[in-house]
């Protein structure tokens, strides 16, 4: 079985990492240019180009641009709780090194054999009980 080691400085970098991909994340929104000129409109924009239609498409367009919204807010929260996993994660590894570093540290050794440990008297009992 290999060990797990987890080095804290990294986990403070991974969330630092997952944490501005959120930031980026929050701050997409819709609008007519996505960094394609002229090739991207939000749908409440196109929706007056469907000539000819027999319905007016701005509420469902409306309704499109707001669930496109929400799940970019939505996306973004969850990348934001994941960051704040990390940290714990983090912590939560900081707090067990911790304890285990006590463990050992207030360990009593175990008892060692005072005298001389090379001639020491065997009671003619147990040398004649063995054969």
């Amino acid at each position: 079985m290999s060990d797990l080691v987890v080095d804290p400085s990294a986990l403070d970098t991974a969330a630092s990492d997952v944490s501005n991909c959120a930031s980026r994340l929050m701050a997409l929104e819709l609008s007519s240019y996505a960094g394609l000129e002229g090739t991207s409109s939000t749908f409440s924009e196109l929706a007056g180009n469907f000539k000819g239609a027999t319905a007016d498409m701005s509420v469902v367009a409306a309704t499109a641009d707001e669930h496109i919204a929400t799940s970019l807010a939505n996306l973004s929260g969850a990348v934001a709780a994941f960051s704040e996993l990390v940290v714990d994660a983090k912590e939560t590894t900081v707090a067990t090194d911790g304890q285990s570093a006590g463990h050992i540290r207030d360990a009593v050794p175990y008892p060692t054999r005072q005298g001389d440990q090379k001639n020491h008297v065997v009671p003619l009992s147990i040398l004649l009980s063995v054969q």
